[in-house]
């Protein structure tokens, strides 16, 4: 039964500007992308449709359903779960704190603790541990604890014998130190670390506080990257070679808009700073589309803050928002808008028939416990 499993998987698996005001959607007729088709995933009384950390390989999505201590597999094709492999979560071989997880091949698959590396798993699709992961020691702006981010933002991810991923600070001092470094990779081997020093913010985003300090990459080689910081118009191709910068192409991805990012002070009041979130322009994930060449950049756009008093909303299930589509030479195709209120952009993914939005926002009225359902958007 694994053998055929194995073979089943294998096959399946081969923010902010100075400008401010609400953005209303009202120019439908250019948009670059169109609807063509949604996809429906069933779920049962064991999981949810908050499929927050994911992995998607071909034709499969892989969630980390973390209520039940599991991977979910499932197919998009056929639209239903067809594998479920537990995680123990106590004895020898428990792992208490699920954060992430990389699914390499179904003989190595990666399951983290957060804030950790080490003892984390190395598991087949059996279930069975194969290994955990040792490394020596890591120099943290916190010792002993490794912020790795590991979401599908930025995933962990094993290239040869180096896993690869990305870290944010855990301390005031390093989210204020302009020399944090994010990029690193633990041979698993050895457990050596290498530290990627030619990856920080651009110069003009160092020493200062912003509204959102988060990223978005993708890994195209152990030292090839595009990174793009959540606050900025511009998305950054860069490569090196054996540790030393050998590029760093600047794409302006804004389309045709462009934003300037404006720094806060650290103690900026929380109210002040939803505020900020709500009224600014702020990226999110870039999916590369790496068969059509072409880049879908997210923009959240400004909207106003609610005025009932003590409602707290989330400025990015509350903003209307575009994905904003470039050629890899950086020219603008256009872009495609969405209102508020149906999706949460913030886990689309790219997969085989265009780019997967979960409707899953806490407004949408057809929010369903029985399954979970993906529109999904292509060129036309």
């Amino acid at each position: 039964m694994i053998s055929l499993i194995k073979k089943i998987l294998f096959g399946a698996v081969l923010f902010a500007c100075s400008c401010t005001g609400e953005t209303d959607i009202t120019d439908t007729t250019n948009q670059l992308l169109s609807l063509k088709k949604s996809v429906s995933l069933p779920l049962d009384d064991r999981s949810t449709y908050e499929f927050f950390v994911f992995q998607q390989r071909g034709d499969t999505l892989i969630v980390l359903n973390q209520p039940n201590h599991s991977l979910d597999f499932y197919s998009l094709s056929h639209e239903e779960m067809i594998y479920r492999l537990p995680i123990e979560k106590e004895g020898i071989n428990g792992l208490d704190r699920l954060y992430v997880f990389h699914f390499h091949s179904p003989d190595s698959i990666f399951i983290f603790s957060q804030m950790l590396l080490k003892n984390s798993l190395i598991m087949d699709i059996s279930g069975k541990v194969v290994d955990r992961i040792r490394h020596k020691e890591f120099v943290s702006d916190r010792a002993g604890l490794i912020n790795h981010y590991g979401s599908s933002s930025a995933p962990n991810i094993l290239m040869g014998s180096e896993l690869h991923f990305s870290t944010l600070p855990l301390t005031n001092e390093g989210i204020d130190d302009k020399d944090y470094l994010h990029e690193h990779s633990l041979d698993i081997a050895t457990g050596d670390f290498k530290t990627y020093d030619y990856i920080n913010r651009p110069y003009y985003l160092q020493s200062h506080r912003w509204i959102n300090q988060f990223f978005t990459r993708i890994k195209l080689g152990k030292e090839e990257w595009y990174y793009s910081w959540n606050i900025s118009d511009t998305v950054y191709h860069i490569k090196g070679q054996d540790g030393r910068l050998l590029s760093s192409k600047a794409i302006a991805m804004h389309g045709g808009n462009p934003t300037k990012p404006e720094p806060i002070t650290a103690d900026l009041p929380n109210k002040k700073l939803l505020q900020l979130e709500m009224e600014s322009y702020s990226y999110g994930k870039i999916l590369l589309d790496k068969k059509r060449e072409v880049i879908h950049r997210l923009r959240y756009l400004p909207t106003s803050l609610p005025e009932k008093p003590g409602q707290q909303p989330n400025a990015y299930l509350s903003k209307n928002f575009e994905y904003l589509t470039y050629t890899l030479e950086g020219e603008f195709l256009g872009s495609t808008q969405f209102k508020a209120g149906t999706y949460d952009p913030r886990v689309a993914f790219l997969g085989p028939d265009g780019i997967y939005l979960p409707k899953i926002n806490p407004s949408f009225a057809g929010l369903r416990e029985d399954n979970i359902t993906y529109d999904v958007y292509g060129f036309k």
